[in-house]
């Protein structure tokens, strides 16, 4: 059970309602899911599952792919249909043509001020909470990433999307500014995330179907182990003899390395594997290729994050 599970979030439970159904379903002591979606949002929600916890933090930061529905002619206060409406404008002229152009506008690197309604903390607080109370603070714009921006269909003032986007991209706030460049205001309808990192629709599990995969005895062959979920990092390869030393906390040094990547520098994560161990720690390194070749054989290269093994 330390691994992942791909799980298919319906509307209307949160994410940590989801973390403790899967708990309940598997037996397990500890989880933790990797991206909040809200309780009217639905899609994949990956779960880390008892010792599987321990690589949460170096999957937190994939990027995610959305199907959403835009309600043009609305903004309300929680950017999406479950708040109260404080503005309003006429969606009636606005064409295929203005939005797929307004798209072009909101596509690769840009700033997003977050949303009060949102489990992102001011001095601890979910501001979710405090805007529960009344409560408005100044929030300081964050820099996302969206590679593309693709219209779907428009029915009357409803604009299917699909959106392809950074870690910390809020849609609902996508929504809302994409309404005032449009002069029209909008807010978030519906929305269904397919794709977390390479967890996507065709490995994904509703709580129904988890259940009875443990009851067919199947579970095992459903779940994702550690080392795949974090194939996307680059890797770097020990000699055998240093195994134990890593398993001892000591940080891999020039000489212990078979192979690694080209390029690499301070701030990256890499994946260290063994032929007989597909994943033993995660490091960073603490130079970048061209300082790596001028280290000592006995200089470290990379100091250990996690331990995995």
């Amino acid at each position: 059970m330390n691994k992942i599970v791909n799980l298919y979030k319906p509307k209307g439970p949160t994410s940590f309602d989801m973390v403790q159904t899967a708990k309940k379903i598997l037996g397990v002591k500890k989880a933790g899911h990797i991206g909040t979606l809200d309780p009217m949002a639905e899609g994949i929600l990956p779960i880390c599952l008892d010792r599987a916890t321990r690589i949460i933090q170096f999957l937190a930061s994939l990027a995610k792919v959305y199907q959403a529905e835009m309600v043009l002619g609305a903004a309300t206060d929680t950017q999406d249909a479950t708040g109260q409406v404080i503005a309003t404008g006429n969606p009636e002229n606005i064409t295929e043509e203005q939005i797929r152009s307004v798209f072009k506008d909101f596509t690769g690197e840009q700033t997003q001020i977050p949303p009060m309604f949102s489990a992102k903390k001011n001095k601890g607080i979910p501001l979710y909470k405090l805007a529960r109370n009344g409560i408005t603070i100044d929030r300081k714009p964050v820099s996302i990433h969206i590679p593309s921006l693709e219209f779907i269909k428009k029915e009357g003032n409803r604009v299917e999307f699909e959106v392809h986007c950074s870690a910390g991209t809020y849609i609902r706030t996508l929504c809302h500014d994409i309404g005032r460049e449009l002069g029209c205001e909008a807010h978030m309808g519906r929305l269904i995330r397919t794709q977390v990192g390479s967890f996507g629709l065709k490995t994904s599990l509703t709580p129904e179907a988890l259940g009875k995969a443990v009851a067919d005895g199947t579970v095992s062959s459903r779940l994702i182990a550690v080392e795949e979920a974090l194939s996307f990092l680059p890797e770097i390869r020990i000699k055998k003899s240093f195994i134990s030393s890593i398993a001892n906390g000591i940080a891999p040094s020039k000489s212990s390395l078979e192979t690694f990547p080209r390029q690499f520098k301070p701030g990256m994560n890499l994946r260290v594997s063994n032929v007989s161990h597909p994943l033993l720690a995660i490091v960073e390194p603490v130079v970048d290729q061209d300082a790596f070749a001028q280290l000592l054989p006995r200089e470290v290269a990379f100091k250990l994050k996690r331990v995995l093994i």
